[in-house]
């Protein structure tokens, strides 16, 4: 497993594509950026991915 892998998701907000960074060491699960796009906070959620080397990332917006 690399230190940080490249994860595609959506915008919950204004559905535009978009890459995110995710630091595979960090023991840090869920953190909050702003789309790129619209600005508007999205909150991303690191999940359990299994044998996979991608890992699996929820992308939802701030306060749901």
């Amino acid at each position: 497993m690399r230190p940080v892998e490249f994860v595609d998701f959506t915008c919950p907000w204004c559905g535009e594509p978009g890459e995110i960074t995710v630091d595979m060491v960090s023991n840090d699960r869920e953190w909050v950026e702003d789309c790129a796009v619209c600005c508007s906070p999205i909150v991303f959620r690191r999940e359990d991915a299994g044998d996979e080397e991608i890992p699996r990332v929820a992308a939802q917006r701030e306060g749901e």
